[in-house]
């Protein structure tokens, strides 16, 4: 069975959203932090999104098909895009999932393959958590406080136990941090 994991790339204060990511993400780039990305997404052959992260996403990463960064990895991977408003998704190997969400994810949990990995979609994420369809919550935890915008996790979330199976620090003081839900 395919294990899911959500991947999100976060501020020390759970700041995620696009709108704020000039002010905290690309201060914390680094060779080492793009090889750690990269290694992550090959561990993945299906890449599912929200409605939201995909259509920021796809206009970029679509175009970058060659090289060593995780362009390449993410248009060979089959997308997902989780959406009820979305009629047309135009990046290669994209189906839109519009209805029976968690059957859908569930069916393809177990086909035999790589991981699914859903990027950022806190929307999405949320709509999962107390499915038992979540296996990992991999955060890459910038050292910068935000103080304000989007939170992953905003008041209202179900309470879920998590427990800290991995943490490495990156270059920048960046925290790779890996969970997984207690009593799944």
């Amino acid at each position: 069975m395919r294990k899911l994991w959500v991947k999100a790339w976060i501020t020390l204060d759970g700041v995620f959203d696009a709108d704020t990511m000039d002010h905290w993400w690309q201060n914390t780039n680094s060779p080492e932090r793009m090889a750690y990305i990269t290694e992550q997404y090959s561990q993945g052959d299906i890449y599912m999104m929200g409605r939201t992260t995909y259509e920021m996403l796809w206009p970029g990463w679509s175009k970058q098909t060659t090289g060593d960064g995780p362009g390449p990895l993410l248009n060979r991977m089959h997308k997902y895009v989780v959406s009820t408003t979305l009629t047309e998704a135009p990046w290669k190997e994209s189906t839109i999932i519009s209805e029976n969400v968690v059957e859908a994810i569930t069916k393809l949990k177990q086909q035999p393959g790589k991981d699914i990995i859903i990027d950022g979609s806190a929307t999405l994420v949320q709509s999962l958590m107390g499915t038992g369809l979540i296996d990992e919550y991999r955060f890459l935890v910038e050292p910068f406080v935000m103080g304000t915008g989007r939170h992953f996790f905003p008041d209202g979330t179900p309470p879920t136990k998590l427990k800290l199976v991995e943490s490495n620090v990156i270059a920048s003081g960046t925290l790779a941090l890996v969970y997984q839900p207690v009593n799944k």
